[in-house]
């Protein structure tokens, strides 16, 4: 029978990173559904794309994953365009006195980047079989993989996504209501420069069309489009689909980037929002999707689930000679730590989406005057940049 300090439920890119950070705060570490990324595509860029912020950026770095992403797939963000109801916020790096707002990247590149990393690190045994059953014991918890071999931990780290396993093992219940929205995606080559600039509106439906810059003279696309809109744009040849995002240029503030050539396929899924009913249980700690679940348009769900690495090995990190890894007041010091930001953007994003409801269509000029005063009050944006960064809650 295995045997380690944590294990780690799920795979994926919070996954990978929970390992590796884990591991470096000293701790023997299981990771469990381990999966290698999918190679670079031939052409242009895959559909998954993140902006990472400062914070996200800093943990990558200090796993030494960051600089195993090559710069020619990395694209900072010199400013941000947030346009509606005639009005419009900007942000600018320059301004803010930072390298950049964010980075936008290759969800599989980031991946990559881990895996090798991962490679290196003797604190972690990665193993491709998934957790079939886990069961709870008195000092720990044992687990019995897909595969038929058995492992035991103390704490176990749920990092396995909206539909998390580990969540419902703990008995941790969960909060979710569908946004009835979906997310559309799509790459673009452009006929003008984009001018590292990520641009957003929201549309008079209630969807959110933000256009996010790549390397070259690329944009990526994510359109957060009502249910019944979402089918049909999904239904779209990605030419077709390109001038249906051509006519949305002028709301963007963006006309000098047509024409749009399609540079991929088109991709979708649902929008939810979605929050556990504690992040920690006895000898459970849950992370990234498993443990919340936002709107797109801020762009920061892997963020938080990063930022949420960052902190439980934090905490672990400095737990007391002899303190048990999964003893509950220790793994509330990591729920309290991760409890402001985490509320603080599940309410910006939900209430932005909210407000920016068809139903409130009366409130345009209000919404508009709101911007107007935000763009003209340099130490309120830079607060809001700041926060954003994610560093300013880490410290």
């Amino acid at each position: 029978m295995l045997g380690d300090d944590v294990a780690v439920v799920g795979g994926g890119l919070v996954g990978k990173a929970a390992a590796l950070a884990l591991a470096r705060a000293g701790l023997r570490v299981s990771l469990c559904g381990a999966r290698a990324a999918p190679g670079a595509v031939p052409q242009g860029f895959a559909q998954r794309i993140y902006a990472l912020n400062a914070a996200s950026r800093d943990l990558l770095q200090a796993l030494r994953a960051w600089d195993q992403i090559p710069d020619e797939r990395v694209q900072g963000v010199q400013a941000m365009r947030i346009v509606a109801d005639g009005a419009a916020l900007r942000f600018d790096a320059y301004a803010q006195g930072v390298e950049s707002l964010a980075w936008i990247v290759e969800s599989d590149a980031v991946e990559r980047a881990l895996d090798l990393a991962l490679r290196f690190e003797r604190g972690v045994q990665a193993v491709s079989d998934t957790v079939a059953e886990a069961r709870r014991e008195r000092d720990g918890w044992e687990l019995e993989l897909a595969g038929g071999a058995r492992l035991r931990a103390g704490l176990l780290v749920g990092a396995d996504g909206r539909a998390s396993r580990v969540r419902e093992w703990s008995g941790i219940g969960l909060r979710s209501r569908p946004y009835e929205q979906t997310a559309v995606v799509c790459n673009f080559d452009c006929a003008g420069p984009h001018g590292a600039t990520a641009r957003q509106t929201f549309t008079a439906d209630g969807g959110v069309l933000a256009l996010l810059p790549l390397p070259g003279q690329q944009v990526s696309l994510v359109w957060s489009a009502p249910e019944a809109l979402a089918e049909e744009l999904r239904q779209l040849a990605p030419e077709q689909l390109a001038q249906r995002v051509e006519c949305q240029l002028g709301a963007l503030q963006a006309g000098h980037l047509a024409p749009l050539r399609a540079a991929g396929t088109v991709g979708a899924w649902p929008l939810v929002l979605q929050r556990a009913d504690s992040v920690v249980a006895e000898g459970v700690a849950l992370l990234g999707d498993a443990a919340h679940v936002v709107h797109p348009m801020a762009g920061h769900g892997l963020n938080l689930g990063l930022q949420d690495v960052q902190a439980l090995a934090a905490v672990l990190g400095r737990r007391s000679a002899g303190e048990a890894l999964g003893h509950l007041p220790l793994l509330q010091r990591y729920a309290r730590a991760r409890a402001e930001q985490v509320l603080a953007l599940e309410l910006a994003t939900d209430g932005l989406h909210r407000l920016y409801s068809p139903g409130l269509r009366w409130a345009a000029p209000l919404r508009a005057l709101g911007l107007r005063a935000t763009d003209r009050l340099p130490l309120l944006k830079s607060w809001l940049a700041g926060y954003a960064s994610g560093r300013s809650v880490l410290t």
